[in-house]
């Protein structure tokens, strides 16, 4: 509400009463004035009386107005934002909102975490449409993530990338990605489910028929503990996988039919919040599953680009020597 409408409807400055009393106040001081005039200059005098006499009315419903507003202006509390940079080492855990404190605690399940440039022609929404696809199957399909099957991933894929992107999904042993997340054995997700966060950019690819994408993302995946009251924070529970990855849609005559559809041209990755030694064997597990090393640190600051795809990639983690 602005100013003025505040002063014309606050019941004390409407009272008749309280406006006939301020009245009174500033004619009587206009009297004093003229009685107080010893030289030619009267008039002039009188005028700055009266002048004094409706200042002093006017500062009374300024000042009275200028509380209203600030006291009607005082914010709401609200929720303290997550830090972008870090996962708190201690805080409260709820398992029922695994994200809260977290950069992931306002992120989306699926594809509405992931956003592109509004009103794009036809063949770059559907480049943007096959590579979200691709991106779901490989970190949000259950039956990938989970369920240790690349088949739902694969088939997001031109028929000729698959066999090289499957030798390199099956080969574990060098880091936690080769192209999907898969949970560890003995290890659970809770049902908020993983959260992502990311965009896609389009732009021509190296050779004719060729579309390109970028895409930049995180995914936050939230784990099960069976005894949470040993937790210190969600940093125990909540892991980050970060990945760049360069994708091209391929069409038109100068590409066989077998290699016609969606290629990965590079991938970039890092993780943050996991079990170490699940991830040296390309698998996800949650940070309780390390061994206790001691106090936990305070004031620290991850790298952001472990939970916001603006920032490059970490080249390093803390899983690695």
């Amino acid at each position: 509400m602005e100013e003025e409408d505040l002063l014309d409807s606050h019941p004390d400055l409407v009272d008749p009463e309280w406006r006939r009393r301020a009245e009174a106040g500033a004619r009587a001081g206009a009297r004093k004035d003229r009685r107080r005039g010893r030289t030619r200059r009267a008039p002039l005098r009188r005028t700055r009386g009266r002048w004094w006499g409706a200042t002093l009315v006017l500062l009374v419903l300024g000042v009275t107005a200028a509380a209203i507003v600030l006291v009607g202006s005082q914010p709401k509390a609200e929720s303290a934002a997550p830090n972008p940079t870090a996962v708190p080492v201690v805080a409260p855990v709820d398992l029922a909102r695994p994200y809260d404190r977290t950069p992931a605690q306002n992120w989306s399940k699926g594809f509405d975490g992931i956003a592109t440039a509004a009103a794009e022609p036809g063949a770059v929404a559907e480049a943007y449409a096959q590579v979200k696809r691709a991106i779901f199957a490989a970190r949000l399909e259950p039956a990938v993530v989970t369920g240790h099957d690349p088949r739902a991933f694969l088939a997001q894929l031109a028929p000729d990338a698959r066999p090289w992107i499957a030798s390199n999904v099956a080969e574990h042993g060098k880091g936690l990605l080769p192209y999907v997340t898969e949970i560890a054995d003995g290890y659970r997700l809770l049902d908020a489910g993983p959260r992502i966060f990311g965009t896609l950019t389009a732009h021509p690819g190296a050779k004719p028929g060729e579309l390109a994408v970028d895409a930049k993302y995180v995914v936050a995946y939230a784990f099960d503990d069976p005894h949470p009251a040993d937790l210190t924070g969600p940093a125990e529970i909540v892991s980050f996988v970060r990945v760049d990855e360069n994708y091209v849609v391929r069409s038109g005559t100068g590409f066989s039919k077998t290699s016609q559809g969606l290629w990965i041209d590079g991938e970039h990755s890092g993780f943050s919040s996991v079990g170490c030694a699940a991830a040296k064997t390309g698998f996800l597990a949650p940070g309780y599953a390390n061994p206790p090393v001691g106090p936990a640190p305070t004031g620290g600051r991850d790298a952001p680009g472990y939970y916001d795809p603006k920032y490059p990639v970490p080249t390093l983690d803390g899983c690695r020597d």
